[in-house]
């Protein structure tokens, strides 16, 4: 494997529920929605099959039952191009899902914990990680692993660079080793604002960027995208399109970045790009709306430019 430019998603594939509703109701209350049907979905498979849409070798890691349904859903990451073959089987575990209701184009996730047992990397797979060009993950996925932080640092010692998708729900202080760990970090703004904590925003990408991280996105929806390496800085606006689904927006752009990294891109072009390929995302229904072809991103880049700003 030693050589070639892939990427090893390391997540949790699920069934997604939509429901919609008029506002997601104050704790205690009541909302009426309807039922939206089901979709494959799981923040790390949407954004591994983003990278397979571009045409890059994407494999995907998780480990689930044998039932019919996961059966189904490992099935549907195949249809996007995905490498499957890494995947644990332990028939214990009970079918994965998460609850998605869409509201006055925002959405709330409700995640089913899984429970996952602790895993072991070692033989092919844990070849297959150290000779990947990029590991994208999130802190919670890989905690999972049996001494994640030294993990860690062993593959980044044989040249894989960790990504991590931040997220506030499953990421906590006692996780801060870890999340050092990283190469690069992808924030939403709300996350962004939960682990800074008292710091001012540049407090805390002078903080990160002295931790290690190569480089720190945090993105703002609707307002674009900033970028922060320890000698440039970036900010780009988003793509303007009409909101049908946000999901996997966030997916689509992290995954969209990483592509251009994995091409030799600088920050600047990755965050135009990046933008762009999310504000088309949120036009299709369904957490893989952002899954195009590098050509159709670059074709709707020239139709519609985004402004950018070199800070």
């Amino acid at each position: 494997m030693r050589g070639k430019k892939y990427v090893v998603a390391v997540g949790t594939v699920c069934m997604d529920e939509y429901y919609r509703g008029v506002n997601w109701p104050e704790e205690g209350d009541k909302s009426l929605v309807k039922a939206g049907g089901c979709k494959v979905g799981g923040m790390i498979p949407n954004a591994a099959c983003v990278f397979a849409g571009y045409g890059v070798k994407t494999y995907f890691y998780d480990v689930v039952n044998e039932s019919a349904q996961t059966r189904k859903l490992l099935e549907d990451l195949e249809s996007y191009g995905l490498d499957t073959s890494p995947v644990v089987y332990d028939p214990s575990l009970p079918d994965t899902k998460c609850i998605i209701v869409l509201s006055e184009g925002e959405r709330t996730i409700l995640v089913v914990d899984g429970e996952k047992p602790t895993l072991k990397l070692e033989g092919e797979r844990l070849e297959l990680f150290r000779s990947a060009a990029y590991i994208y993950s999130a802190v919670s996925e890989m905690k999972h692993f049996a001494d994640p932080v030294e993990l860690a640092k062993d593959l980044k010692a044989h040249g894989a660079q960790l990504v991590f998708d931040v997220e506030t729900a499953n990421c906590s202080e006692e996780d801060e080793e870890l999340l050092m760990c990283a190469d690069i970090l992808f924030y939403n703004e709300y996350a962004f604002e939960s682990f800074r904590k008292e710091k001012s925003n540049e407090e805390y990408i002078e903080y990160l960027l002295g931790r290690g991280i190569k480089i720190i996105t945090v993105t703002y929806g609707e307002k674009g995208s900033s970028t922060y390496t320890d000698r440039e800085r970036n900010q780009t606006g988003a793509a303007k399109f009409e909101v049908s689904d946000p999901t996997g927006a966030g997916d689509t752009f992290n995954s969209s970045f990483v592509r251009c990294l994995l091409e030799g891109m600088d920050i600047h072009r990755a965050a135009e790009f990046a933008n762009m390929a999310a504000g088309y995302a949120v036009t299709r229904l369904g957490p893989k709306g952002g899954v195009q072809s590098v050509e159709h991103v670059e074709q709707l880049l020239k139709e519609n430019p985004l402004k950018q700003i070199k800070v």
